[in-house]
This record gives structure tokens, sequence and C-alpha cells, in this order.
């Protein structure tokens, strides 16, 4: 039996059904993995009229009800009704609401056991945090609401899988939220995905350093000797394969070469930048320590362009495939989520 993916629709006047809709019309065929779309049906189906006109709709209240075939697109809609007032690229509170609403629905289903996972859509944190959200993004309350509290954000793309530190801090809390602990924490949960979800029996990780030259022995910076070192000291004597810190400027380079099998970043753009240079189009978010996979689109609502039809598919399409190579993964090695 494939697995089941619930895809969230998102933030209906963003992006979000645009790139479900051309994403499961490109790749339906391809996937080995039965995808449920979460969300507005009304809204999902005058997307697929408009972005995908091949791609038929089938509304469905239970996953009994799916019938997976490459040109049809399961719809379960948590709360149906009509979003007719729905501008794209205008901001609206109802539309944060729909996003949340269907968020929610793929948790529970996640929780109860009856999808392997879940691929989000974008949704818009001012919007959310309006209507009072109560995480600064996905990742945060997808743990919150799993129970997870040893939970990490890794970045997939171009070759390169990186883990970040901090998230969505900005820099001067970043640094300042750099623990000892914390850093450990992440060291394991990277472990621990690299062998449940990735299949790898011998994984070297590494850790960037903050500061410039890896701080030039304390000359510009003492976090690495402070922080930093001390905790991959420690990752080693739990039998960890960790080494560093090393400089940011090489470090990913490196890692692309091939010599790391994933690396830790210390905050938010340290890891974004060499991702997005890489794999723009392609990038996956995914979500460490859940009793159930999550992955995401490596992108925003992008009002700017939504409604137009520009909007590309590749990171759903990718994030879609990831889930499902996770899930396959999983049934050979059942994730601990404990860290």
């Amino acid at each position: 039996m494939k697995p089941i993916i619930a895809i969230t629709m998102g933030d209906p006047c963003g992006i979000g059904p645009e790139v479900i809709v051309k994403g499961l019309a490109d790749c339906g065929g391809d996937l080995s993995c039965f995808p449920v779309v979460v969300g507005s049906l009304s809204w999902m189906q005058q997307a697929a009229a408009r972005f995908a006109p091949g791609l038929a709709v089938r509304p469905i209240r239970t996953l009994s009800d799916a019938h997976f075939d490459r040109a049809i697109m399961n719809v379960l809609d948590p709360e149906p009704e009509s979003f007719e007032g729905f501008v794209y690229g205008q901001p609206n509170p109802n539309a944060a609401m729909a996003a949340w609403k269907a968020l929610d629905h793929a948790i529970d289903m996640a929780l109860l056991g009856h999808v392997a996972g879940m691929t989000t859509g974008p949704i818009h944190k001012a919007q959310m945090h309006a209507i009072g959200f109560p995480s600064p993004g996905h990742t945060e309350y997808i743990a919150n609401r799993a129970q997870s509290t040893a939970f990490g954000m890794m970045m997939v793309g171009g070759g390169l899988k990186i883990t970040l530190a901090t998230i969505h801090l900005p820099l001067k809390a970043a640094i300042a939220a750099l623990q000892e602990e914390q850093l450990m924490q992440m060291i394991r949960l990277t472990d621990r995905a690299l062998k449940t979800d990735f299949g790898l029996s011998d994984r070297h990780i590494a850790v960037a350093a903050l500061n410039p030259h890896a701080g030039e022995g304390g000359r510009f910076g003492e976090e690495e000797l402070r922080l930093i070192l001390p905790a991959i000291t420690q990752a080693k004597t739990e039998g960890l394969n960790v080494s560093g810190p090393y400089p940011a400027d090489t470090l990913f380079y490196r890692l692309k070469q091939g010599q790391f099998d994933a690396a830790i970043a210390l905050y938010h753009d340290q890891a974004l930048i060499p991702i997005k240079v890489l794999a723009f189009d392609q990038a996956v978010n995914i979500t460490l320590g859940l009793p159930f996979i999550r992955t995401s689109v490596d992108h925003g609502t992008a009002y700017d362009i939504a409604g137009k039809g520009f909007a590309h598919a590749g990171s759903l399409v990718s994030a879609l495939h990831l889930a499902q190579e996770m899930a396959e993964q999983r049934l050979k090695t059942p994730p601990a989520t404990e860290a």
C-alpha cells in the first residue's frame, strides 16, 4: 500500500493552490504515494480549472472516498464553504483562517496515523499572527501540536542537507539564543534523520562556525570556543560522527562535494543562502523530531505573482517526492522521536 500524504492548501490568496494543482497535474503519475489535498474545495476547484484544466477534482469526506489517479485531485474540505470574496494577491483574514483549519485537520490525520505525513503549502505569517496563530511559523506550531519538545528544521536541496540551530529569529537574537545543549539536540536530531529518513548507516555531520575563520582562536569571536566546540566534543562522546566548527564560507562547498552528509547551520540565512543558490525552485523544508513526516515548499505566499500563472511548482513536487521517500524509508527503520 502506498503511503498517503496530506497536502495542505496554504493561504488560498497566495500561490499555494496554483503550485498544488500544477504539481499534481505534472507529477501525479510519477508519485509512489497517494496525495490528498486538505483545504477549500471551491477554491481548489477554481484553481484547477484556471491553472491545470486537465486535472479533475474529486471531493471526498473521508480518505476511503479517495480515488487515486494521475488525472484526479482528491480534496478533503474540513469545513465546506464558499470563498467567493477571496482575491489572489490580496491578504484576507478569512483566507488565513482557512489555511489554519486545513493545517489542523492534516495534523489530526497524521497524529491518528491515517496519513503517513503531510506536505504543507505556504502561509503568510503576518496574516496568521493577526488572527491569533500562536507560533512563529509552521514548524513550531506542528511540533507543539505533536507534543514534540525536541524538534528542528532541515533544508534539503541542491545536494545539501542543512539543519538550522535557530529558526525564525532576528540575527542578534539568534546569536544570543545559541546554547551548547541546543546544538547537541540539533546534532542528535540530524543524525537520527539521516539514519531513519535517508537510510544512511555511516553518517558524518559538520557544524558551521558563527564567526569569520571560525573565530580565529577567539580573535574574531569566542562562540566557537565557548559553545560550538564543547557541543561537538560532547556529541563525539555519545558516539556521533560530527566535526567542526568549520568556516561557513567553505563548509557548504565541502558539503556539496560530499565530504559530509549534513551540516548544522547556526542561523536562518546561513542555511538558506546556499540552499537557494543551488536549488531555488526545488528546495524542501523538513521538520525533524515529529512522530510523522512533514515536508514543505521552501517559498512563501508570493502575493505579488499569485493568480497570474507564473508560480513554479518545483518545490511542491520535490516536497512530495521527498515525503514519499521518507515514508518508504521509515517502513524499514521506524523512527524514534525522543532526543
